[in-house]
């Protein structure tokens, strides 16, 4: 079902959930969010749009066909700036979409890649419904598309792509298209759009790693972690044989016991804990996490996040996953436990997936690490959140070690 948000004067509707926050800095210039500052400098590029003038924007045109939702400016969370352009779907299901903003631009010496940032919902866009698609053309020809070009998007997250521009002439004159199509879909949107050199590759996660320093692997044991309250309701967090979820884990390791929320059961509503491990010490050999886990939750009112302490538990950071989490839990009618307002992973992630953490600006330190999860309210429940293990690796050779977080501990007195 989707839900309805009201967000300034308009009416935002969307798929499940918000967007997942992103952060943006306004005191950034548009040129040090795309290039980094240190990248950019020097660099060339001979186009940008951020839609901060509105849209259509100076030098473009709209194509509309649906009488009802079409491209426009939206201000919540812009990837730049204080806007994007953002087409929602026609919720009084009034025709097909089939909407367009077109702009003409001679290609220039050094013009490498058209990039720009998009999100749509992988659930309508994707699978399983195909509901819609958003769609970047040149002189009429898809060169882009959500459904077959996302490269792992989540839901409602920005995401930078970029299209190969080497092939058209110094001097010719192309047509560069952006569109939405499609029939009870969900918002698609589009920002930072430029055309220069290419911008530098996305890092590649640090996991997983030979190098690795330990592995807390639940199989065997529970490693000394500790779950801990952190809103109302039944502790859901429990060491155990699972029941109903994939037998096999990442890397096609059997799964034998887990932690999990609920071993043998959906998780109840109104619920809230954490699974809290440490202290670890954190080197410069030993400071990427690979979480591997699977979870089924509610999108968009239930899940599960990451989060680390340096004081002893007092206070925590949230630490984000190479590619993202799923959503944000941003419901303020049925408002999870722990993690309300918060990123997390939720929905079905089908099987069990590896997830890595860069925990480098806490070397030096001991961290503590929580799995913050939580439920709302309402009487929908899923199975939940199961971590297979725990693995702390890095770049540099150090012995594996089979240990509970205790004995990590003690190593290093």
């Amino acid at each position: 079902m989707k839900r309805v948000l009201i967000l300034s004067l308009c009416l935002l509707f969307v798929a499940g959930a918000a967007f997942a926050s992103q952060k943006h800095s306004g005191e950034r210039t548009a040129s040090e969010i795309m290039f980094p500052i240190e990248y950019y400098q020097g660099q060339h590029r001979t186009m940008f749009e951020g839609f901060e003038s509105g849209v259509p924007p100076t030098g473009w045109t709209l194509f509309q066909t649906n009488t009802v939702e079409t491209w426009g400016v939206d201000t919540y969370n812009p990837y730049e700036g204080l806007q994007y352009a953002s087409c929602q779907y026609d919720a009084t299901y009034s025709g097909p979409q089939d909407e367009w903003l077109y702009t003409d631009y001679t290609i220039e010496a050094g013009d490498e890649c058209l990039s720009f940032y998009a999100f749509a919902s992988t659930y309508w866009a994707v699978d399983p419904y195909q509901n819609y698609n958003i769609l970047v053309t040149i002189n009429d020809q898809i060169v882009w598309d959500y459904l077959n070009d996302n490269n792992g998007a989540v839901t409602w997250q920005w995401q930078q792509y970029s299209v190969d521009l080497t092939g058209y002439d110094v001097g010719e004159t192309i047509t560069i298209g952006l569109g939405y199509q499609g029939y009870d879909g969900a918002q698609g949107a589009f920002d930072a759009v430029e055309i220069g050199e290419c911008p530098p590759p996305p890092p590649e996660p640090c996991c997983p790693s030979e190098n690795v320093c330990y592995v807390m692997d639940f199989n065997d044991n529970p490693c000394s972690a500790t779950p801990e309250p952190c809103g109302i309701g039944p502790v859901p967090w429990e060491w155990g044989a699972p029941v109903g979820i994939p037998t096999v884990a990442c890397d096609d390791v059997p799964v034998t016991n887990v932690w999990g929320t609920v071993l043998a059961a959906d998780y109840p509503v109104s619920v809230g804990e954490a699974l809290v491990m440490g202290p670890c010490p954190i080197s410069a050999d030993c400071y990427c996490m690979e979480l591997c886990h699977y979870y089924d939750t509610e999108f968009g009112y239930d899940g599960g996040n990451v989060k680390v302490s340096t004081d002893g538990g007092a206070t925590w950071t949230l630490v984000q996953p190479f590619g993202g989490y799923d959503d944000v839990l941003d419901s303020t009618s049925y408002v999870a436990e722990c993690v309300a307002m918060e990123e997390v992973f939720c929905g079905d992630s089908i099987s069990f997936v590896r997830d890595c953490f860069d925990l480098t600006e806490f070397v030096g330190q001991e961290i503590m690490i929580g799995f913050f999860f939580g439920s709302e309210s309402w009487d929908t429940t899923d199975l939940g959140w199961y971590l297979k293990w725990v693995k702390i690796g890095g770049d540099e050779y150090s012995p594996v070690q089979n240990s509970t977080w205790g004995a990590i501990k003690g190593m290093y007195r």
